[in-house]
């Protein structure tokens, strides 16, 4: 009896203890600022070099960091390098680097730098990105804590360029970067569970400090979920389970936003709404090798009412697209030199034809209802043209050999300059060559392209976008429709996010203040 008395006190003593620690590593859960959020669509991959798509570029701008990097304001700031010089040919920068820490605990080399960068051009990588180093002629280190990089010709957005998510700084001769990264950034690789869960943990030897001179970031770690049902992904936000709300899709777009663009009153009180210009234009493509005539382009054009398709679809989100295929907040955008509803207009230049070319709009199921918008639209002015709705492989493959006459696209800026736009139809980056899948060629077009690529940063670079853009509209190579916006909703507890046009998730000032 006395054994057992004397069991039963030890096993509730251990069943105390159970608890007492149990609370302990809860409250201990409790108090670390973690922040959460879903990527639907998965990420492939966390090499630098790789990193192309929205999901690969949020995880990787919070493990690595290159030379430079963009502010909120779409503006070149210091990241890894301290400063640099330009010499007098504008073809030759030197970079002197910052005391920074890859996540190992070794200090970062000019030689990093000049490994990281050579990496994106050995074929043997692959990387999407090597376009990027192209006009590099060489990359060398001058010392341990500086470099050089030397220019074929003047490139005025070769720093935009750097700072661009494939020249992520990596340690030198590092390759097992896609499942087991090491960068400098703000937060460190923790553990990845494919298809459920990614964490990374808080760098408590990040080189930056904010504005009182204590050190960043405040979170503890970031947890990413990959629920690829948006809906479920928007039923755990409102549970808490998620910090923020990062895109407005389809399936619960009109239950929390009004047809204006404003949160539902139901959610006001508990959530912030924040709407910022994102680098993106959505257009409609022509085939120039398919020879539609001039007036009939002009005509689309004409035919679709833009601001009743962002009322009506896309619950205001967006600015109608009454400039050029250069979007708003670039240098170069000229907000009235497009081509502007005018229905009436567009039937008389429709109703001059006997007999209309047979026209098929391609797009794939996410827009097909902008499609068929146009589509209602041309009905009106007396043209049937048909939507032909295929899988995102079928388009990427369809347009770039040639075989579509007219199919949706969009084009989100891989740095923040107006030549990024523009380039879409130079005849040197004809498809499959390049990214101009319209096949537009035009040597006054191309003339103006070269001069930009030519030109210092300046009004006079400014003017030429500007004319550029201008031609483009006039010879109705494509129909804009119109400029996105990024749209995030947080919860209340959410503090201290921040973005810029490309859309980037820049948490290292991020807080998470529980109630």
């Amino acid at each position: 009896m006395n054994l057992f008395k004397k069991a039963s006190l030890l096993g509730g003593f251990f069943v105390v203890i159970f608890f007492v620690l149990t609370a302990c590593t809860e409250r201990s859960r409790e108090e670390k600022m973690i922040f959460r959020y879903n990527e639907s669509a998965g990420i492939p991959s966390l090499d630098p070099a790789f990193a192309k798509e929205k999901s690969s570029i949020w995880a990787v701008q919070q493990l690595y960091e290159g030379l430079v990097s963009l502010d909120d304001n779409n503006e070149i700031a210091p990241a890894l390098a301290l400063d640099w010089a330009v010499d007098s040919t504008a073809t030759v920068y030197r970079f002197r680097l910052r005391q920074a820490h890859f996540h190992s605990g070794n200090i970062v080399t000019a030689n990093d730098v000049v490994y990281s960068l050579n990496r994106l051009k050995d074929p043997e990588v692959a990387s999407p990105g090597s376009w990027v180093v192209d006009g590099v002629i060489s990359c060398r280190a001058i010392d341990s804590t500086s470099l050089e990089i030397v220019l074929k010709q003047p490139n005025s957005t070769f720093l935009s360029l750097l700072a661009m998510p494939f020249c992520s700084v990596v340690p030198e001769n590092e390759t097992m970067l896609t499942t087991a990264p090491v960068g400098t950034g703000p937060f460190k690789f923790h553990v990845w569970h494919y298809g459920e869960k990614l964490i990374l943990h808080k760098n408590d030897a990040y080189w930056r400090v904010d504005s009182l001179g204590l050190p960043l970031p405040y979170l503890d770690g970031i947890s990413i979920s990959f629920l690829t049902d948006q809906q479920s992904a928007f039923l755990e936000y409102l549970r808490g389970n998620f910090d923020f709300l990062p895109n407005l899709d389809p399936s619960f777009k009109d239950d929390l936003l009004t047809k204006e663009g404003h949160l539902q009153e139901r959610y006001t009180e508990a959530h912030t709404l924040v709407r910022s210009p994102f680098l993106n234009t959505e257009y409609l493509v022509f085939n120039a090798e398919r020879s539609l005539p001039q007036d009939l382009r002009w005509a689309i054009n004409a035919s679709i009412n833009r601001a009743e398709m962002i009322t009506s679809l896309r619950n205001g989100v967006g600015v109608p697209a009454t400039g050029g295929i250069i979007p708003m907040g670039l240098p170069g955008f000229q907000s009235s030199i497009g081509i502007g509803y005018a229905p009436d207009s567009a039937e008389k230049v429709i109703s001059s034809y006997s007999v209309l070319p047979e026209l098929t709009l391609t797009t794939v199921a996410n827009y097909r209802d902008l499609c068929e918008f146009v589509q209602g639209a041309m009905a009106k002015t007396g043209w049937d043209i048909a939507v032909n709705v295929v899988p995102s492989a079928t388009l990427r493959s369809d347009k770039s050999s040639g075989t579509l006459d007219f199919f949706r696209a969009s084009w989100i800026a891989d740095y923040p300059d107006a030549a990024n736009y523009l380039m879409l139809f130079s005849s040197e980056m004809k498809a499959p060559n390049g990214p101009n899948y319209s096949r537009y060629s035009s040597p006054t077009f191309d003339s103006l392209y070269k001069a930009i690529q030519q030109a210092s940063i300046g009004p006079e670079r400014t003017a030429l976008m500007s004319n550029a853009d201008s031609f483009l509209t006039k010879e109705a190579v494509s129909v804009p429709l119109y400029y996105d916006e990024v749209l995030r909703v947080y919860p209340r507890r959410t503090q201290g996010v921040r973005t810029n046009a490309l859309n980037a998730l820049n948490l290292f000032e991020a807080k998470v203040v529980k109630d």
